[in-house]
């Protein structure tokens, strides 16, 4: 499996679980006894967390591409050598 495949699989999978707490957050927070605006702030702070995961995970999406890349260039250069 190349790791931009692994790396998207992980984005997923983290995405996934970060949807998963905010939906236990929010419904806590609506059945429970907390502040009206408790619903908000988790979906603000919840919100923030996963598009910035999400930015991190473009970033070591394309690292993962470039290291890719050079693999397939190495393994090449291997293979007109022998």
């Amino acid at each position: 499996m190349s790791r931009k495949a692994r790396v998207i699989l992980a984005i997923i999978f983290v995405e996934f679980l970060l949807a998963g707490l905010w939906y236990y957050l929010t419904i806590a927070a609506v059945t429970g006894h907390a502040k009206p605006e408790a619903p908000r702030v988790i979906g603000e702070t919840m919100g923030m967390a996963m598009g910035g995961f999400f930015g991190l995970g473009i970033i070591l999406f394309i690292l993962a591409a470039k290291a890719d890349r050079e693999k397939a260039k190495r393994e090449s250069a291997e293979r007109d050598t022998h």
